[in-house]
Order: C-alpha cells, then sequence, then structure tokens
C-alpha cells in the first residue's frame, strides 16, 4: 500500500479507520485544478495510434463522472475519492473499453495525482466484432450452504437479485462485447434431479435462474462441454437445456446424443457467422461415462479427430469455427501435449480463437498460425477455496473478417466466490502468471492500461527496465520482469494489501479471524485490515482460510505492517494440513515458530518472520495455513483494534534461470 506516515494518536487512528481521508487535506492546486478535501486529480492517456484514430467524440468518465478529454488523447478531472475508479471509454467508430484501477497501483508521487497507464483504444468497422469469454461458472454449493461462520450469498426468496449482485462487477465488461460467453460448469435443476452419475464423487447443480441472471448480465451464450453437465445423467440434461431455452440463452457442448452434442451453435454476429463449439477432454473417471453416444446423452467429446472434423464442417459451411475446450488436469500450471494438440488441431483447421478451461488456474497463451490458443482461462463465478484459483482472467478477443486480430485479458479476483476486475496485488499476480507462462510458449505480450494484449501480427512486448521491488505497493507503471542476477520471490497469498477486500457488497472470506472481529476499511483511498478484539484479554489472529496448497518447498518470509495500540507480542505460527484421520483441532492453533516483542507505536511498524518449509513431494510442502497472533503484552487484555497492512507470505523458491521466472517474481532479494 501507499507509504503514509502517520503521527496521530492511537486513539485518533482508531477513529479515522472507518472513514475515507483527503488526499489532500489542504486545498492544493494540481495540474491546474484545485483540489478539494475528498477528491484526487486522475489523468491518463488513450492510445489510438494502431488504427489512426482522432478522439473527436470520444467520450472518458470516471466512476460515472465525465474527464476531460484532448485532441491528441489526453484525459483527466478531478474525482471523489474512491477504492475503485472505473474507466470507460465510448465513442462513435470505436468499441467500447472498460477498465477499473486502484489508488495505490496508479498512485504518482511526481504530480500528487493517480496516473493511468496509456489504454489503446481500437476501432470498430463493419468487419470486427468483438467476444468475450469467462471461465468456469456455477452457483449451487457453498453459495447456499456456507462453511460455518460464514455468510450465505443466495437465498431462494431473493434468487435473481443474489444472482444479479454476484455478475454485477464484470457486467459491464460483458454487455459491451458483440457476444459474450462463460462455460456453465453445471446442471440447471432446483434440486438435484436424480441420482448422480455412478462414479461421480462432486456433483454440481445450480438453479435455473442463473441462466437468467447470466443472460441479464450480457451472456449470448454458454458452453455445455465440460465433466459436470453430465453429473446427474439425462434428467440433468433434459432440465439444464429446458432452462438455457427459457432464458434465451445459446449453448452447445451437450446434449441428449451424440449429435446434438458435437453440433454448433450458428450465429450471425455483425458480418460474421460464426459457429459455437463445446467440448470436453475425456470419457470420465471412476466409471462416470460422461461423453454422448449414439445411443444417450452427455458432452461431446474432443478427441482430436472429432475437432478436426468439427472444425472442417463449419468451415465448409462458410462459418467462422470458435472453438472452447474442457480439459487437461486440474491445478497445474502447463497444458498438456494432449490439451495443446486438440487446440492447435482447431487452429490448424481454421478456428481464430481456441479457448480452454478445467484445470481452475490460469496459463500462458499463444498465437499459433496468427490465431489465439488461450488453453486455461481459470474460473469466473465458482465457489471453490484454493486462493490459487481466486487468480483469473477473461478475455475480450477482436475478430476481423472472420481472422483473429487482438486479444485483451482483463485481470479478475474471485472475492466472495464473484469475479471482480482485479487491482493491487491480484491485479500483478494475475499479469505476473501470464506474462511468465505466455513467454515460456514464445508469447510476448503488451499492457494496455492495466490490461494484458496480444496481437495476431506480433511485434514485440512490453518493453522497458526491469524491476528491483523488494517491497512495497505494486504500481503499474513499473510493472517489469525482475532484474537478473537476484533472488526472486513471489506473494503467494497475493490480497494482503486489502486493495480487493471489499468491493461493494463483496467481502473477503479467504483471510480469517479468531477472537476478533475482522473488518476492511478505507483510509487516504487505500485499504487495510482492522482486528477489533471482542472481549477483554483478548489475543486476535489473521490467517487464510483455506491450507495454502501446491506451494513450493524451501525459504519463506512473511511479513505485514501493524498500527499497534499496546506493546505485543505476535507470534508467527504454522498449521500444517492434518493427515487423513487425525484429530482435528482449532484453525489458529498451529505451531508458534517465531515471536517478535513489537512496541506500541502512533505510526504503522514492519514486521517480518524468515523460516523454511520443508519437501514433502515432487518439490511441494505439505500445505499449511499462516497464522498471525497478537498478545497483548499487558496482562489485563486490550480492546483497542489492531491495523494490518501488506500482509504478504513470500516463497523464495521461484527460480532464476528464465524470462518465466523472472516474470512471475513480485519481490527480490538483494
Amino acid at each position: 500500500m501507499f507509504r503514509r506516515v502517520r503521527s496521530a494518536s492511537i486513539a485518533a487512528s482508531a477513529l479515522l479507520f472507518a472513514q475515507p481521508i483527503a488526499a489532500h487535506p489542504d486545498e492544493a492546486l494540481v495540474g491546474g485544478a484545485i483540489i478539494a478535501p475528498g477528491e484526487i486529480a486522475i489523468t491518463g492517456m488513450l492510445d489510438g495510434r494502431r488504427d489512426r484514430l482522432e478522439f473527436a467524440g470520444v467520450s472518458v468518465s470516471i466512476n460515472g463522472r465525465p474527464a476531460s478529454v484532448a485532441a491528441d488523447g489526453h484525459f483527466g478531472g478531478t474525482f471523489a475519492l474512491a477504492p475503485t475508479y472505473r474507466v470507460e471509454i465510448t465513442g462513435p467508430g470505436i468499441f467500447a473499453a472498460i477498465q477499473t484501477f486502484a489508488t495505490a497501483e496508479l498512485r504518482d508521487e511526481t504530480c500528487s495525482c493517480l496516473a493511468i497507464p496509456s489504454i489503446e483504444v481500437v476501432a470498430r468497422s463493419k468487419d470486427r466484432i468483438e467476444l468475450f469469454f469467462g471461465g468456469d461458472t456455477m452457483a449451487g454449493r457453498r453459495y447456499f450452504e456456507p462453511p460455518s461462520g460464514q455468510r450465505q450469498l443466495l437465498y431462494r426468496e431473493t434468487l435473481a437479485a443474489d444472482l444479479d449482485r454476484l455478475l454485477a462487477p464484470m457486467r459491464p465488461y460483458m454487455e459491451s462485447a458483440d457476444l459474450a460467453s462463460v462455460n456453465l460448469e453445471t446442471v440447471l435443476a432446483d434440486s438435484a434431479p436424480g441420482e448422480p452419475l455412478p462414479g461421480k464423487s462432486i456433483t454440481f447443480f445450480s438453479p435455473p435462474e442463473l441462466a437468467h441472471a447470466l443472460k441479464r448480465a450480457g451472456v449470448d451464450y454458454v458452453t455445455l462441454g465440460n465433466n459436470h453437465i453430465y453429473d446427474y445423467g439425462e434428467p440433468g440434461i433434459a432440465s439444464t437445456i429446458a432452462a438455457l431455452d427459457q432464458a434465451g440463452l445459446a449453448y452447445s457442448g451437450a446434449g441428449h446424443d451424440e449429435a446434438q452434442a458435437v453440433g454448433a451453435t450458428r450465429l450471425d454476429i455483425g458480418k460474421a457467422s460464426l459457429a459455437l463449439l463445446g467440448f470436453v477432454g475425456w470419457e470420465g473417471s471412476n466409471g462416470a461415462h460422461q461423453i454422448a453416444t449414439a445411443d444417450k446423452g452427455g458432452a461431446a467429446f474432443g478427441t482430436r479427430g472429432q475437432v478436426r472434423r468439427s472444425v472442417e464442417r463449419e468451415r465448409k459451411l462458410r462459418n467462422v469455427p470458435v472453438l472452447q475446450y474442457h480439459g487437461g488436469a486440474e491445478y497445474i500450471d502447463r497444458p498438456s501435449a494432449t490439451t495443446i494438440g486438440r487446440l492447435r488441431e482447431a487452429v490448424e483447421q481454421g478456428a481464430p480463437l481456441a479457448i480452454g478451461h478445467h484445470p481452475h488456474l490460469v496459463m500462458g497463451v499463444e498465437v499459433y498460425r496468427k490465431a489465439l490458443v488461450a488453453p486455461s482461462i481459470g474460473n469466473f463465478l465458482f465457489d471453490q477455496q484454493h486462493p490459487r484459483t481466486h487468480v483469473t482472467y477473461a478475455i475480450r478477443a477482436i475478430l476481423e473478417k472472420g481472422r483473429f486480430l487482438r486479444a485483451e485479458f482483463v485481470p479478475v479476483g474471485v472475492v466472495d466466490y464473484r469475479p471482480v476486475p482485479a487491482v493491487g496485488a491480484m491485479r500483478e499476480r494475475v499479469l505476473r502468471r501470464l506474462f511468465g507462462f505466455s513467454a515460456e510458449r514464445g508469447t510476448r505480450l503488451a499492457m494496455s492500461g492495466g490490461h494484458a494484449v496480444v496481437y495476431a501480427n506480433q511485434r514485440g512486448g512490453l518493453t522497458g527496465p526491469c524491476h528491483r521491488r523488494s517491497e512495497g505497493e505494486f504500481k503499474l507503471a513499473g510493472f517489469a520482469p525482475a532484474c537478473e542476477g537476484v533472488r526472486l520471490g513471489r506473494d503467494v497469498i497475493a490480497r494482503g494489501d486489502f486493495t480487493m477486500a471489499r468491493q461493494d457488497d463483496a467481502v473477503e472470506r479467504a483471510l480469517m479471524s479468531d477472537d476478533a472481529g475482522l473488518e476492511f476499511v478505507m483510509s487516504d483511498g487505500e485499504a487495510h485490515a482492522v482486528l477489533r478484539p471482542e472481549k477483554a484479554a483478548s489475543s486476535p489472529a489473521l490467517f487464510t482460510h483455506a491450507y495454502l496448497r501446491d506451494v513450493p518447498a524451501g525459504a519463506y518470509t512473511l511479513r505485514a505492517r501493524v498500527l499497534l495500540p499496546v506493546a505485543t507480542r505476535v507470534e508467527l505460527r504454522i498449521k500444517d494440513r492434518p493427515y487423513a484421520g487425525a484429530q482435528p483441532s482449532a484453525r489458529w492453533r498451529g505451531e508458534i515458530l517465531q515471536v517478535r516483542d513489537v512496541p506500541a507505536a502512533a505510526n504503522w511498524q514492519d514486521i517480518s518472520f524468515d523460516f523454511v518449509r520443508p519437501e514433502e513431494a515432487d518439490g511441494h510442502a505439505r500445505p499449511f495455513r499462516p497464522i498471525l497472533r497478537f498478545v497483548p503484552a499487558n496482562s489485563g487484555g486490550n480492546l483497542e483494534p489492531i491495523a494490518i497492512d501488506d500482509f504478504e507470505l513470500i516463497s523464495w523458491s521461484v527460480g532464476g534461470e528464465t524470462e518465466a521466472d523472472r516474470w512471475q517474481a513480485s519481490h527480490v532479494a538483494h
């Protein structure tokens, strides 16, 4: 977060936690405008060079308030200080552009303002269309029956409004596209429509109202080619198709038999006749036969031969085939040879876009034969608790005369089981994964504002100096790979700046507290966490809800900034995930690894712990939960709040030999 220094008393600081503070308490002249308390100057630049655009008639708004736009593309103004700023760019002859930013990642100390990096604007023409792709989507299970102590998000009595709230953060991004799509990874039914498919240990069903909510949010088409569409056999297929038809959502990828499942949904978008195809990558596991055959329903089986036949068929009909494929192993960083082979096969037969999902983690992309191959775009609306699955992106791809022209990758964080435009540390984690794993595939990405972009005709990528950031907030202006010759680290929590902890009514549930209430509050337009002790003699704790799994063995640093009202013993505890059959214990009851005695102070103080996680298997550590517990030095207890910011867990086992390693490093040690 922004390194603010406070000299106010602890009592005064506590009063300030719940209310915004002006960026410039004394009115100041910034960029020729008077900045009043509670406002901030924001500047930016539109880039229309690729299409030789002029900006007459182009409008820019920030949080709904118009900005001034100069003829050369510079825009700006003064705006109310806010947690996030949504920039919307509209006008005749251009595709609408939407981006969201947070204060800390934009703050420019040279102008005491927020500086938005240059945003590319793309010309709209009769030969161009824009398609939006979101990842795995469902709305059952934990949405209705959350873990103990967590709030329920969906209620039958208010289901339509509840679902609309879950999709509201991404609605502007979807409804502005010519066609928006998600992977509907669930049966649609009011209740389980029958017995689960034999061999299925995890099954999903979501209310039919989800189809209507997706439609209201701007979704036009869903792919059903996945491993959950046949969770309840024929009754599940029937209820799902009925719900989609009633909502007016197009679909493909599954059906009552193979012929229906492998068929394309054909839609005319502008001058393009699209053929939308969906496939699953395997027949089933543990005896669960999930694919459609001549005499049973299920998902379309996306063998390489079937992909080839389907794409060839649509090309012969003069349609533009767009393929989505659901396959590969879960929770892996790189696609299998099978996945890449099938996606490339689609491109070789003429598909301009081949989009994948199922691993629940985002992967790198490649431009193959001037088409886009994206093996895994991660989750979208999903209730998984593993923090790694919350780091994701959506794609906005532009086709020109049926050929791939450009793709923009919108960083997304899954917060409170819903997709939210990613800002701050979460944006950085998305971008670093995307840039790093794309570099491994020979793809050089560029930046437009806070989004990554790639073009059919690649001409280099993001250029500029490398970074040597050892601490401090993420700044978009400094986004770059780490420099060579330094020790590389990666923040595996990627949410401890608390920038995304509260977005409208979405509240972070990946972090939890014990012996205190956990609040996320704003100050100076930025966020931090507050532990509020609930009783005398409390020893508050902050920890991750889920065990961190698939994390490297080796050296770690846990650090944070704290505002302590009294002298406090700060304990770093680590709780290993129990083995099967072990006696359960409280979430916070881990082993004390280290202790720091921290004095009371009116200003923020840094605390840091270094430790090592031994290898358990394949270079990974045993899954664990990091815990910070605060034990007041006064035995009588303390009811003053404890503020926490920049809560980071840095793994120093990133490597460092490759460009991909350096892209993925958020921190370095000198």
